[in-house]
C-alpha cells in the first residue's frame, strides 16, 4: 500500500482520552481540518499510523544493553516479530556488537540521542550539535543511515524539530507506554502494553533505563524479566490478530498521525 501524501495532525487531548479512536478513524480527529504540508507537519512527532489493519510497531528505548537486548532479540527471532530500537550513542559505543546484531537480525535502528538528557534542558543550537554527533557515531557503527529520531521523554522545541528534519530524521513519539522504566510484575507490564494497543499504534518499551539518577523517593529500578514481558505481549497480540512491524515500515504503508509532543510522565 502506498502512503497518503498528507499526514493527519491531532490534538493530544483528543487522542489521549478514553476510549481512544480506533485505528482508521484518526482523520475525524484532525486539526486543522485542511491538509498540512508534510514539511511543516514534520515538526510534530509521529504518534501512530491511521489504519484499521491490526499491525503495531514495537519500539525499545535507551539501549543497547549487553544482557537485556540479546535476550529480547532471541524472543523476536523465535517468534518472527520485528521491532525498532531507538539507541543512545553512549550505549552503542559501549556495546557495538549488540547493536550490530540488531541490524543483522533484520530490525530497525532509530536514534534516541547521545545520552538521555531532555532536549528542553539545552539550547536549540546545543541540541542540534548533540543529535548530529550521536547520529554520526551510531551510523559509523551500524553502517546504515538513520532515518528516525525519538527525543528523550518525547519532548522538544519547534527549532529542534526543524534541525532534526534538516538532518534527514523523522521525529517519532509513541501511542502506548509500558511504563517499564520502574520495577513491576511482568504480568502488569504486559497488561499495560496490551491495553494500550490499537491498529497502527507505536508501543514504547525499554531494553535499558539510562537515567537512574532521576529516580524519586520510593521508586525502584527495573528488576523484572524483559524477555518474559515481550514473550507474553507477543503471544497476546497474536491471539488478538495483531502482527508487528518496524516504525519505518508502518509509516511507509500507512498515513502517519502526528501530534505536538507526548504528554510528560512522572519519569521527568
Amino acid at each position: 500500500m502506498s502512503p497518503a501524501p498528507w499526514p493527519v495532525l491531532v490534538r493530544r487531548g483528543a487522542i489521549d482520552r478514553r476510549p481512544r479512536p480506533v485505528g482508521g478513524d484518526f482523520a475525524d480527529q484532525a486539526v486543522p481540518r485542511f491538509p498540512v504540508p508534510p514539511a511543516l507537519a514534520r515538526e510534530f512527532g509521529v504518534y501512530c499510523a491511521d489504519t484499521s489493519e491490526r499491525v503495531v510497531a514495537l519500539t525499545y528505548d535507551d539501549g543497547p544493553h549487553p544482557e537485556h537486548t540479546p535476550r529480547l532479540l532471541d524472543v523476536l527471532a523465535a517468534t518472527g516479530a520485528t521491532a525498532t530500537f531507538f539507541v543512545l550513542g553512549q550505549q552503542v559505543e559501549k556495546h557495538p556488537d549488540v547493536v550490530r546484531r540488531i541490524v543483522a537480525d533484520g530490525h530497525e535502528i532509530g536514534l534516541h540521542g547521545q545520552d538521555h538528557r531532555s532536549l528542553l534542558s539545552v539550547s536549540d543550537r546545543e541540541a542540534s550539535a548533540l543529535i548530529r554527533g550521536a547520529k554520526a557515531r551510531v551510523e559509523s557503527v551500524v553502517q546504515t543511515p538513520l532515518r528516525l529520531y525519538r527525543p528523550p521523554y518525547g519532548v522538544h522545541t519547534s527549532g529542534q524539530a526543524r534541525a532534526v528534519r534538516r538532518m534527514g530524521l523523522d521525529l517519532v513519539i509513541w501511542s502506548g507506554d509500558a511504563h517499564d522504566w520502574l520495577h513491576d510484575a511482568e504480568s502488569a507490564i504486559a497488561d499495560r502494553v496490551v491495553a494500550e494497543t490499537f491498529p497502527g499504534g507505536i508501543l514504547l518499551l525499554h531494553d535499558h533505563r539510562a537515567d537512574p539518577e532521576t529516580l524519586r523517593a520510593g521508586e525502584e529500578l527495573p528488576r523484572f524479566d524483559r524477555a518474559a514481558v515481550l514473550d507474553a505481549v507477543l503471544a497476546r497480540l497474536s491471539d488478538d490478530g495483531y502482527r508487528t512491524t518496524t516504525v519505518g515500515r508502518l509509516l511507509r504503508d500507512h498515513r502517519p498521525v502526528r501530534s505536538r509532543s507526548r504528554q510528560r510522565r512522572s519519569r521527568q
